[in-house]
């Protein structure tokens, strides 16, 4: 019984509630329509103002020049120097270069812990040292880049080129003794 006089009051309920919609509705669509018959005089008119006409036709201040590439002050002394110690730990390489060869040659076919093994396991050590020394200005030329790539954002980029030339020659140089140990070091193994 309760469930049918749920029924019933809903029923009746639904009419008064679609006609309070279509009121609404109808308030809402007579206050839009009212909306564009408003009196034009008193809003501002949209022609153009002399102030637009002035900003339309001012001027931009031209850019700045770009900073001149300078180097900073003792830059390309530093880069130098890198540069040249990475040339004599290559020196060095290239000089116990021969002897590992010739070592490594004697010892190819050899079993481990022989005597031609353990002479070209130590000449090839030698040259993983030369190359270490090498390597080291690397660490220098990482830590000046990031600086000289902090300082390009604000100006000139003249040392962040500078110092990634010199670190291409530097790693140029490893590479090219990693290579010679790598085969160096298959030929002992193999």
């Amino acid at each position: 019984m309760a469930r049918h006089k749920t029924l019933i009051a809903l029923r009746t309920a639904a009419p008064r509630v679609a006609a309070h919609r279509a009121a609404i509705v109808a308030a809402l669509a007579a206050a839009t329509l009212l909306g564009g018959c408003a009196d034009r005089d008193r809003f501002p008119s949209l022609a153009r103002r002399p102030a637009e006409d002035a900003y339309r036709t001012a001027q931009a201040a031209p850019p700045a020049p770009p900073a001149p590439a300078v180097m900073s002050e003792g830059m390309a002394k530093r880069l130098a120097d890198l540069t040249e110690r990475a040339r004599d730990a290559h020196s060095a390489f290239e000089g116990a270069r021969a002897s590992a060869t010739r070592a490594v040659s004697a010892a190819r076919g050899a079993p481990k812990g022989t005597e031609n093994w353990s002479v070209a396991s130590l000449a090839v050590a030698q040259l993983e040292s030369a190359r270490a020394r090498a390597g080291l200005p690397l660490a220098d030329l990482d830590r000046l880049e990031a600086e000289a790539s902090n300082r390009a954002v604000d100006g000139s980029d003249a040392d962040l080129k500078a110092v990634r030339e010199a670190r291409g020659q530097v790693e140029a140089l490893v590479a090219s003794e990693t290579s010679v140990i790598d085969s160096l070091l298959s030929q002992l193994a193999g």
